[in-house]
């Protein structure tokens, strides 16, 4: 489906004009604000601000401490999210526009003293168009997708934020598409977290972006068709009009770890909870049978950084067999240099099944030797998922694991409750700060 994409784009910012969050939209925005605001407390103990703290006034994020500017904490706030692996995504998008709409929209709300209201308004626009934008341009090999696209949606949501109606949301989106960089994967592959700072850089450049534009900055014509070919393929077939609501597709993740290793986990834990006394050198022979593509992207073996073992099959599966599941603290130096745990991982067997793959589904095969015995589960599902969310029990309990140790037990209490149930008529400044 080819056509005019700047017709396109003012369609769908029409369609988001005349079509107010009804509350399962409100909801679900509530429940992915949360949720980022989670991840990045835990994250930020991983971001060092020493050189973004301003020495007066600023806002210092939940988990994080220092102070920082609306632009430098939309930008630390993104590092943050996105250190555990743990923030959400979209399989139709095959990223995560989520993570960049929330951290523009948290810095341009800050900046601007917005509302809850205001800001789940923004992150729902910043979501649907770079949702979109990830299913119309796929990256090439070797190009990460958070930063790319990602632009899009950050942009979108701040311009949203600076009193954009559809029009200029559509214009946003093509100033984005003007400067879309292109994110390598070689840091994941070497094991750098470098590629942290590509959602941070597109946060924040996103809110400059949607500034300049709301200061009159002029936008030009045929910028998706002109995107395509060094880094990006444009799959017009893909394109999404207006009138569904991608933020209901969205999912949430359970676990810190890319979603490829989430079936895994889920046969781990079965197996644990069916062996609970098993010890991890008795562990045998384990093979774990999977869809291809989750192999490609994270078939690192023997992780030595955190974003190693966040894309790490074996590891993600040892760790998993060993404590019951998956936790920010499995990518602490004393995880990482576990020498059971090592061993363990080592033993891991991992075998590509087109057929869990197959027809767009996902799934694994996990068989476990003990003893003698050989246990095996197939997983085709994984929690989080659009069809099986998180319930809010299970949100909770995720928030309150991540903000524990960086965040006041009272305070994050207070959180759960802001978020999913007070007044959109709270400032954001109160609802993310310290």
């Amino acid at each position: 489906m080819t056509g005019n994409y700047d017709e396109k784009f003012s369609q769908v910012g029409a369609w988001l004009d005349s079509a107010p969050l009804e509350p399962e939209a409100e909801r679900t925005a509530r429940r992915l604000l949360l949720d980022t605001v989670a991840c990045a407390a835990a994250g930020f103990r991983k971001v060092g601000l020493e050189h973004l703290a301003v020495e007066s006034g600023g806002y210092t994020l939940l988990g994080a401490d220092a102070p920082l500017t609306a632009a430098d904490a939309a930008y630390a706030f993104s590092l943050a999210a996105c250190a555990d692996e743990a923030c959400e995504g979209l399989a139709f998008a095959h990223g995560r526009p989520g993570l960049h709409a929330v951290s523009a929209g948290i810095g341009a709300a800050l900046r601007r003293d917005a509302s809850l209201g205001e800001l789940l308004d923004a992150i729902a626009a910043g979501f649907e168009f770079g949702g979109r934008m990830g299913a119309l341009f796929r990256a090439l090999p070797g190009i990460h997708v958070d930063g790319t696209w990602g632009l899009v949606a950050a942009t979108v949501a701040a311009r949203r934020l600076y009193g954009g109606d559809g029009d200029a949301l559509a214009g946003a989106a093509a100033a984005a598409l003007c400067q879309m960089p292109a994110s390598l994967y070689l840091p994941v592959a070497q094991g750098a977290d470098l590629r942290n700072s590509y959602s941070g850089h597109a946060a924040s450049a996103g809110m400059q972006i949607a500034a300049s534009l709301a200061a009159g900055m002029a936008v030009p014509t045929g910028a998706a068709e002109a995107v395509a070919g060094y880094a990006f393929r444009r799959d017009d077939e893909a394109w999404l009009g207006p009138g569904k609501r991608l933020l209901l597709d969205g999912y949430l993740k359970p676990y810190p770890s890319v979603r490829h290793t989430h079936y895994g986990i889920e046969a781990a834990r079965a197996w644990r909870q069916a062996h609970p006394a098993v010890k991890p050198d008795a562990i045998g022979a384990v093979r774990l049978e999977v869809y291809p593509e989750a192999i490609t992207y994270c078939g690192n073996r023997a992780p030595k950084t955190p974003i190693m073992g966040q894309f790490s099959l074996s590891y993600t599966l040892a760790y998993s067999l060993v404590h019951g599941g998956l936790t920010p603290d499995a990518y602490e130096d004393s995880a990482l240099g576990d020498q059971t745990l090592q061993a363990l991982e080592a033993r891991i067997e991992l075998a590509p099944d087109e057929a869990l793959g197959a027809d767009g589904k996902r799934g694994c095969r996990l068989t476990v030797e003990t003893d003698g015995e050989s246990w095996s589960r197939e997983v085709d599902s994984a929690p989080g998922d659009a069809s099986g969310p998180l319930t809010d029990a299970q949100l909770a309990e995720k928030v309150r694991t991540f903000c524990a140790g960086r965040v006041p037990e009272a305070r994050t209490g207070r959180l759960l409750q802001d978020l999913l149930e007070g007044s959109l008529e709270q400032k954001v400044r109160d609802l993310v700060t310290a």
